[in-house]
């Protein structure tokens, strides 16, 4: 049989169990296309053949509306750090939401968490909020420009900074202007080569330098040792704002992803477990750097009808005070538990799949080569990964499509070592699949 048939045909068996278990979430979709574009709200959640419609959610478990239960691994692209309905936060969001949802003025408790996510990370002297990770990446590239007066930006291939048109991934997307395009300049990440060529070239015109902690989307690619270093360090001697993502890695040490490796940005953007698992986005940094947004000053104007709203402030304080090194270490190291376990599956049964990531984020991919940058990651076997995700879905694992597994602090080893259990019996079944079409992946894994 010649591979591509048998490929779709294996392919429509694993959907068609899929579409058998899930009715209700189909009829859902079908339900919703009327109103939206494809069902759906957002493509990031979207896979084949439909996602999943939730019921409810609690602790690291959740229910879709077809009464099956997952461990969630998904924990909404890293923000949910607590698990869901944590009994702190569900109670502060009830409090503040009969005081009031929206206001034209500020609350008390919006100091308090600027205090928390301040103390946090040593780099950031003054934060300011927004209502998602992208409006904190656009306030701080802003700040930027003003800063330098100049427009350029450098960008890593495979880093994502949200769907602001100047540095989203993937660049050659629909609808994103060519001078949006021409905004930025892009070069592999964890090349420290290429960054400098780069940075060399163009700092006449570079405002800024941003870039991951560790890169999400493409795979939780960690870097390099000495990478974020040199970035900071070329930066500083060449008059370059230096921008650390944080939104995804803020949760890997007290201090984020910068504490790990010694590196103080200039600015920081934040989003994800600050807010509680409601909307919100932040960037801070140096004083003298966010004077800029002082109305004192009013240098660089920054607006939002919904910032630092009173629900997300009560949950994001709520949730940073439960936050301390020994929550931090626990799901660390049920991530690199996880990794160990998931390795060993791969190694007894002869697999070159690989684990890339840090500490509660890890990420699954099937490549005979290293996943160590965004183009090494773009050519993992999405095909079989599709496989892979929907037999897990069938034995109880929710994570992210692309192979992401997100720790949460309600999980216990119990629930590491039945995720692992679960994963061995994906793998073991679909390798006569991967003998058959993709012998290549068949041998020790390459180490990374």
């Amino acid at each position: 049989m010649a591979g591509e048939q048998l490929l779709a045909e294996v392919t429509k068996k694993y959907e068609d169990i899929y579409r058998r278990r899930t009715p209700k979430s189909r009829a859902t979709l079908e339900a919703a296309r009327k109103y939206m574009p494809g069902g759906d709200t957002r493509a990031s959640i979207w896979f084949e053949p439909y996602p999943i419609w939730i019921d409810k959610a609690e602790g690291c478990r959740f229910a879709d509306v077809d009464g099956h239960e997952y461990i969630d691994f998904h924990n909404c692209y890293t923000t949910m750090i607590l698990g869901h309905a944590n009994p702190r936060v569900v109670a502060a969001v009830r409090e503040q939401a009969a005081k009031g949802t929206a206001l034209g003025a500020l609350i008390p408790t919006v100091a308090r968490w600027a205090e928390l996510v301040c103390n946090w990370v040593d780099s950031v002297d003054k934060i300011r909020f927004g209502n998602s990770g992208t409006e904190g990446v656009m306030m701080a590239l802003r700040v930027a420009r003003s800063i330098t007066g100049k427009d350029l930006i450098l960008k890593t291939e495979g880093c994502y900074h949200g769907s602001y048109d100047p540095v989203v991934y993937p660049s050659d997307e629909a609808g994103i202007s060519q001078s949006a395009r021409q905004d930025s300049i892009v070069v592999p990440y964890n090349d420290k080569e290429a960054a400098e060529k780069a940075v060399l070239e163009h700092k006449d015109r570079l405002a800024a330098v941003i870039v991951e902690g560790a890169m999400g989307a493409a795979g939780m690619i960690p870097p390099r040792d000495g990478y974020l270093e040199f970035l900071r360090k070329i930066t500083a001697e060449n008059g370059i704002i230096f921008i650390l993502d944080e939104v995804i890695s803020l949760r890997l040490a007290m201090g984020g992803i910068q504490s790990v490796y010694g590196v103080k940005p200039d600015l920081t953007t934040m989003a994800k477990i600050i807010g509680g698992g409601y909307p919100v986005g932040a960037f801070g940094g140096r004083e003298d750097i966010m004077r800029q947004l002082s109305p004192e000053v009013h240098r660089v104007h920054h607006a939002g009808t919904l910032n630092a709203n009173p629900i997300t402030a009560a949950a994001g304080v709520t949730t940073m005070e439960q936050l301390d090194a020994v929550a931090i270490d626990h799901i660390n190291q049920l991530g690199e538990s996880f990794a160990d376990g998931v390795r060993a599956v791969f190694k007894k049964l002869n697999i070159k799949g690989q684990v890339t990531g840090m500490g509660s984020l890890q990420n699954i991919h099937f490549s005979d080569r290293p996943v160590v940058d965004g183009k090494s990651a773009g050519e993992t076997n999405k095909d079989l990964l599709h496989l892979y995700y929907l037999a897990a879905l069938e034995r109880g694992l929710f994570s992210a499509a692309r192979g992401l597994y997100v720790m949460s602090t309600p999980m216990t080893r119990q629930d590491i070592d039945t995720a692992v259990r679960a994963i061995a019996g994906v793998v073991a079944e679909l390798k006569p699949t991967i003998e058959d079409l993709w012998p290549e992946l068949i041998g020790e894994a390459v180490p990374v």
